[in-house]
């Protein structure tokens, strides 16, 4: 029977599109769960009501509802019932067929050049079809931070640059695909793996020097009562002071973060100016209304240093890079597997010996290896929670539990960030803990 359903396209559609329809029902059970949930807590929970007015709370658990809703009409219409059509109907054989009648000349029937302009057609697509939902969301669910007006001009440019840059990266990432996989033949998955490990590493080296100049300026701290306990905390586990930056954001809407990242000479600890009280500076007439008062004091700054600390100590981002490539290998084996497989590719309506390489990665990699991907995604979150319960710990044992409680609290509010989430709907979608789990778990390590 393996082999029936294996070998049959009519059974691999059905498959597929069940894959997608199980995926996107179980995404929208989650998040109901989430929106029951913040319909019945209708009150500021008791341990973080000193920081978060009952108005604002209020604000926040209807932009939080509303948005959910949002999300889980856009999913039924747009994700499960369209692209239930889009498969079942041969949508993709289709649309690739039509980028080849665009093949003008004789060299534009190349299949580089046919699939650049079936991803420019299907990115069209898309974007269309997302359209409305954007439109709804910018109209009529009204932002929780307040944002300067931007002049239609600047919009303009905006869009026309950000258009530019997108296409000519698509156009240049499809040849560069099709070409590799035209090039290696069966050994392509292995070129994707080392182009993938390749750019890791160029990040892993650039990204240290780039978080100054993209997100915004450094800047030496003028709380000298600040320093003088970060100086003591960094000696404290051996972290060389020098490689804790303080970042003036240049969009204070980023929210109040502080961040590690890299490893050996090139680690960083980043402090963004709006987690400091008043952004740190002395001079306070240089603050909008809004700013004044926020952010963290000395000693809650200090304690998230010291939570940022932990994940150095525990070696979390030499754990993260190791999970991402055992995933990535995991990913690959199984593409390697189904790529060359001509029935899922009659299963989306192409005709026999028809395996285009850009409809085949956008098959695998979007529908069929699903179940995998879900599990995976689960897992890395899943770890990724693990490590922030670990930093928290190493926190403790430096003796700033109480200070890192006062600080996540006013984080929260500050960032307005949703106190109450439903855990299974949080086990499936959040990086970090929530708010109330961190703070519960900080309170059972201290007894």
């Amino acid at each position: 029977m393996s082999a029936y359903f294996w070998d049959d396209p009519r059974a691999i559609l059905f498959i597929i599109i069940a894959f997608l329809v199980l995926d996107n029902l179980w995404a929208v059970y989650l998040l109901l769960r989430d929106i029951l949930l913040t319909y019945k807590t209708n009150r500021v929970p008791s341990v973080i009501s000193p920081y978060l007015p009952q108005e604002l709370y209020d604000k926040m658990r209807v932009y939080k509802i509303h948005k959910g809703w949002l999300t889980i009409v856009n999913t039924l219409l747009t994700v499960v019932i369209m692209g239930v059509l889009e498969l079942y109907f041969g949508f993709y054989a289709w649309l690739y067929g039509m980028a080849g009648k665009c093949a003008m000349a004789k060299w534009m029937e190349h299949e580089a050049c046919v699939s650049v302009i079936f991803v420019l057609f299907l990115s069209v697509y898309f974007s269309l079809k997302n359209v409305p939902a954007m439109i709804y969301e910018k109209c009529c669910i009204k932002s929780l931070q307040p944002r300067a007006k931007v002049s239609w001009w600047f919009r303009i440019c905006h869009f026309v640059v950000d258009l530019l840059l997108g296409t000519a990266v698509t156009i240049a990432v499809v040849v560069a695909l099709v070409y590799m996989f035209i090039g290696l033949g069966p050994y392509a998955p292995l070129g994707l793996y080392l182009q993938s490990l390749i750019f890791t590493l160029i990040l892993l080296l650039l990204i240290p020097f780039l978080i100054d100049p993209f997100v915004g300026k450094r800047v030496r701290l003028e709380n000298s009562n600040l320093l003088t306990q970060l100086e003591y905390l960094t000696r404290q586990v051996g972290f060389p002071m020098s490689q804790v930056r303080i970042i003036r954001v240049h969009d204070p809407n980023m929210g109040s973060n502080a961040f590690f990242y890299g490893c050996c000479c090139l680690k960083r600890i980043v402090i963004f100016d709006t987690l400091l009280l008043n952004r740190g500076k002395q001079d306070l007439s240089q603050l909008s209304p809004e700013e004044l008062g926020r952010g963290l004091t000395d000693a809650q700054v200090t304690a998230v240093v010291a939570h940022e600390l932990g994940h150095w100590r525990n070696g979390h981002f030499y754990k993260a890079i190791l999970a991402f490539q055992l995933h990535l290998i995991l990913t690959l084996v199984l593409f390697a597997f189904m790529f060359a497989h001509g029935p899922i590719y009659q299963a989306v309506g192409l005709a026999p010996g028809l395996q285009p390489i850009v409809i085949g990665c956008l098959i695998i990699f979007g529908f069929v290896l699903t179940p995998y991907m879900t599990l995976a995604n689960f897992s890395m979150l899943s770890m990724t929670r693990c490590f922030e319960y670990q930093a928290d710990r190493f926190a403790h044992r430096l003796g700033y539990a109480g200070e890192l409680r006062q600080a996540l609290l006013k984080l929260y509010a500050d960032n307005m960030a949703f106190p109450v989430s439903d855990p299974c709907y949080s086990s499936w979608n959040h990086t970090h803990p929530t708010m109330l789990d961190r703070l519960d778990r900080l309170e059972e390590i201290r007894r």
